[in-house]
Formats: structure tokens, C-alpha cells, sequence
């Protein structure tokens, strides 16, 4: 399971400011979060028996190609899909569906019910047959308690705490009749995965920061120091002394997650504060997977996997 393109690149956003933002910092802890109720939620449906594909963090477009929903899990078996919004809380949980809110003591979150039936008649357009779908809440954390308004709503199926997951998904399962073949749960999950779109914004301007509010140069792994230079063919940190094996390397990530994968020798060495341009070049030659134009302002093109790896 890997973590989502925001997480990563809020990640290397906080890393490289000079001024911490508290803002990037409750995001992180949002994404860490709900990475964690993920996590636990696939760490459970392993469970599962029979032919079965879950997809983790999954984004389409709606019919009119302008908005999207992205689903944390889906389940695909011979007999339904479930889609499944994992809620990494803690504590005491009210689900008020006279207002449709989720309250935790003073503070009032989206709906988590309203999101999964939105997600459903989202997938639903998918559908080439039609195929029940069942909308779950999973809450993951092992600390909370879920309270329902009114308490005989019948939304209150649709909660469950993430280790009743598999039991319900099996009992779901048994008690439909099979619509998609072995093959066709495969097919039906290749085509969620080759239309996925991952969330992928631009978090400089997203949290307004200016260029010169980011840090240069390329951090040790050791000593945490920005002090890293390439000093007769090795790279050594000017504080520890340590000496690195392909400490720049985090340092190109960094800059594909903040300023996209297309680069210029210049941009790099502004970047990581190698001042050498040839020793640039060979480290774009070694990385790029294409590149474009002429020597002289050549856009080296890095992998689109670094924005999340």
C-alpha cells in the first residue's frame, strides 16, 4: 500500500520550508491519518475468501467528466462491490442524520454516510451490467464509540467498526446470486485502475508559498542538516562528515513533487545547490526516463513514480 500524491508531496513541502506552516502540518496529519485507517482496513479484508479484487484509493470521473469521487476501498466480487470510506477517528462519535453531520465533541466533520452513497451512484455509471453495490463505513481506530441519531435509523447498518468487515462482506457475498464471472471481477477491476486519476494538486499553490520560502540544497539522512556536497567524486556532509550513497536522490523527489516531473539543468542546481552543471547532467541522464529539445535547454522529463514513492 502506498500513500497517496498529496501526502507525498506535502511531505517534501513541510521538509523544504524555512517557516513551518501549521496548516501543511494538520493536513499531514489528516492524510497520516486516514493512510493509517487504510492500512488497517486492508490489513482485515486479506480475510476475505474466494475471488475477490480490492482496490485501495481509487479516483473516476462522474458521467460529465468535470468532478470525480475518489473511494477508499473497493470490493469486487462475483455477487456485488462494496465501497468502503475508512474513518481513522477516535473517541465518541455521533452520526446525526437529522442533519446529516458526524460530531465529535465540538467539532463537526462531513458526512461520511451522505460520501459513500455519493461514491456509489458515482460507480454505478461504471456498471455495464447491473450489479448490486453496498455502501459501508469502516471506522479503524480501536479507541471509539459510535452513537446514532435517531438510534433506529437505518443508516445504522451501514457503520460497522473494521474488524466486522470481513464477516459482513462474507455474508453479503453468500447471500446473492453470482452476476459476474471470475473473469469478468478481474475485467471489471483492470478498467477501475487503467481510468483511475490520483489527486494530484499543485501544494505551492494550494498553500500559497512563494519560492523563496523554500529551502535549497540537498539534507543529510544522518545529522538532518542541509550540508550535503559532492566534493571529489563523493557526496559528504559538510557538518557530520558522513559520507552518502545517492543523497541527492530524495532531493530530485522533492522537486517533482513540488514543481513537476520536466526539469532544466539550472532549475536542479538552484534546487539542490550542486553548483557543478556537468555533475547535474549526469545525474539527470542517470534518473530522466525522456527528455526534449536541443543540449542547450534541454526539459529533462523524471518519473512520474517519484511524485509518491
Amino acid at each position: 500500500m502506498k500513500k497517496s500524491i498529496l501526502f507525498a508531496k506535502l511531505e517534501s513541502l513541510d521538509r523544504r520550508l524555512k517557516k513551518p506552516s501549521r496548516e501543511v502540518k494538520e493536513e499531514i496529519a489528516r492524510c497520516a491519518a486516514g493512510f493509517e485507517g487504510e492500512r488497517k482496513l486492508l490489513y482485515y479484508l486479506s480475510e476475505i475468501n474466494g475471488p475477490v479484487r480490492i482496490l485501495h484509493d481509487i479516483r473516476l470521473p462522474f458521467p460529465n467528466g468535470f468532478a470525480h469521487f475518489q473511494i477508499d476501498t473497493i470490493v469486487i466480487t462475483r455477487s456485488l462491490l462494496i465501497v468502503i470510506d475508512a474513518k481513522h477517528f477516535t473517541g465518541h462519535l455521533i452520526f446525526d442524520r437529522n442533519t446529516r453531520q458526524l460530531i465529535r465533541g465540538q467539532k463537526m466533520f462531513e458526512d461520511p454516510i451522505t460520501q459513500v452513497h455519493r461514491h456509489k451512484r458515482g460507480l454505478e455509471h461504471w456498471l455495464d451490467k447491473p450489479v448490486p453495490i453496498i455502501p459501508l463505513v469502516a471506522l479503524t481506530h480501536s479507541n471509539v464509540r459510535m452513537e446514532m441519531i435517531p438510534p433506529d435509523s437505518p443508516d445504522q447498518s451501514i457503520i460497522m467498526y473494521v474488524q466486522e468487515i470481513p464477516a459482513k462482506v462474507d455474508e453479503l457475498h453468500h447471500q446473492k446470486t453470482p452476476i459476474l464471472t471470475e473473469k469478468e471481477v478481474h475485467l471489471l477491476a483492470n478498467k477501475f485502475q487503467s481510468y483511475h486519476r490520483p489527486y494530484d494538486p499543485d501544494v505551492t499553490t494550494l498553500f500559497q508559498i512563494r519560492p523563496d520560502q523554500l529551502k535549497h540544497g540537498i539534507q543529510c539522512p544522518q545529522c538532518k542538516m542541509w550540508s550535503v556536497k559532492r566534493v571529489k567524486r563523493k557526496w559528504i556532509c559538510s557538518e557530520c562528515r558522513a559520507v552518502l550513497k545517492d543523497p541527492h536522490l530524495p532531493a530530485l523527489k522533492d522537486y517533482v513533487r513540488l514543481f513537476g516531473v520536466r526539469a532544466v539543468n539550472r532549475q536542479i542546481r538552484e534546487f539542490t545547490g550542486i553548483e557543478s552543471a556537468s555533475t547535474v547532467k549526469k545525474l539527470l541522464r542517470k534518473w530522466a526516463v525522456d527528455k526534449a529539445g536541443e543540449t542547450k535547454g534541454r526539459v529533462y522529463i523524471l518519473p512520474e513514480e517519484w511524485k509518491w514513492e
